[in-house]
């Protein structure tokens, strides 16, 4: 009975001691947390060199560091897709925060677009403080449009499109500015002031905010329709900026409609876009199977590594076919290839005669994505039969169905 007892009471001290030890910034936090294999990489990534990066060093056994942790969430979610919000332990990271000289935690610092010179911040350790000071480094190429300079605007680059934001507000919003810099090269971003008569007659604009993808001889400009959120509009318009949109010749405006995934830049593998894209082609099909966000989509992370990658290795139309998997909702895929449901997992499927797939064993990352696309070419991986052909998916509505 004594030892029973006992055991039961050691169970209940472990688990408390297991709870108590649980470090900052875990599942569900927007906060990115850094390590010595991630932390150069992410300060020089060619791809953010115009982003802001927000820093925090911190300790999991720092009273005032568990303090500021909703603080610090709270900022992630309001900079979402914005700002990079991350965070280095030095418990853990030492050799990092010796080279940042951090002495007090928790301690933040912004390195500015550009990823040279560290700012420190002195100020008051709340969320309110903080975002006016970090906003002071964000750099943005949204161009302000009137009547008299529309024209001009629209001929830039003429043969690519362009998207107007028609606001009411004084200032242009920070989602806009934020996919100014996500895009920029990519895609020339404007904002019309609902003053202006001349160009919201134009495009017969009455109601604020209007978003509308727009170019030079269009017959109608294309609406964004969904909730306006960084994520949502991040896809729709890079489905039409310069590197992407014109891929699949055939994907004019009205197919772009119905057939958004001919012009995605890494489309989702489902039972309507399969056939377009993968299940119907002699091309390598590369699949990264994911859990996606709460809302549905790939992370954007992932989504960017996948888009770097496919910029590498498949310029123009190459022979390799991008795509992701929700492993939440294609179950019988996950199943015929023995996929873990809840790890991001990169394979290669080939439908041709005989349908086969391979996998790489390496967890996800940017590095294991690129290894694994230089392996493919040369055989070096281990293809394995799919006796029944290319899996089953699950039935989901058409995108007309979706916005009745």
């Amino acid at each position: 009975m004594f030892g029973a007892r006992f055991l039961a009471g050691l169970a209940i001290v472990c688990a408390i001691g297991s709870a108590s030890a649980k470090g900052l910034y875990e599942k569900d936090s927007l906060v990115e947390k850094l390590n010595e294999l991630n932390f150069k990489t992410f300060i020089k990534k060619q791809d953010s060199m115009n982003h802001v990066k927000l820093i925090e060093f911190y300790k999991d056994d720092c009273a005032n560091c568990k303090s500021f942790e909703k603080e610090y969430n709270d900022l992630a979610k309001q900079f979402k897709g914005i700002i990079k919000v991350t965070a280095v332990d030095c418990n853990s990271q030492k050799k990092i925060c010796d080279e940042y000289s951090v002495k007090e935690f928790p301690t933040l610092k912004v390195i500015p677009p550009g990823g040279f010179g560290v700012q420190d911040y002195a100020g008051e350790r709340t969320a309110k403080a903080i975002y006016p000071w970090v906003l002071k480094f964000h750099q943005h190429f949204v161009e302000k449009v009137t009547s008299e300079d529309l024209d001009a605007f629209l001929n830039k680059n003429a043969g690519k499109y362009k998207a107007l934001l028609f606001t009411d507000k004084g200032k242009t919003p920070l989602i806009w500015r934020g996919l100014s810099v996500d895009l920029h090269n990519k895609m020339t971003l404007g904002v019309v002031q609902k003053e202006e008569k001349g160009v919201c007659s134009r495009y017969k604009v009455t109601k604020f905010p209007t978003i509308l993808v727009v170019k030079p001889g269009q017959k109608k400009p294309i609406k964004f329709e969904e909730k306006v959120e960084y994520q949502e509009l991040f896809e729709f318009l890079n489905r039409y900026q310069e590197t992407f949109a014109m891929e699949q010749p055939g994907a004019d405006e009205e197919l772009a409609a119905k057939k958004p995934w001919l012009s995605e830049s890494v489309p989702e593998l489902t039972k309507l876009s399969a056939e377009d894209i993968c299940y119907g082609t002699e091309n390598v099909c590369v699949i990264v199977a994911a859990t996606p966000t709460a809302e549905g989509k790939l992370d954007k992370g992932v989504y960017d590594e996948i888009a770097a990658a496919k910029s590498k290795f498949n310029p123009g139309n190459g022979k390799y076919q991008f795509m992701w998997l929700n492993t939440d909702r294609e179950k019988a895929f996950v199943s015929a290839t023995g996929l873990e449901a809840a790890t991001t997992t990169i394979l290669a499927l080939r439908t041709g005669k005989r349908t086969r797939f391979a996998k790489s064993e390496a967890a996800f990352s940017e590095k294991a994505l690129s290894e694994f696309l230089q392996r493919l070419p040369v055989g070096d991986v281990q293809y394995k039969p799919l006796k029944d052909g290319p899996p089953a998916l699950e039935e989901i509505a058409a995108p007309e169905e979706k916005k009745k």
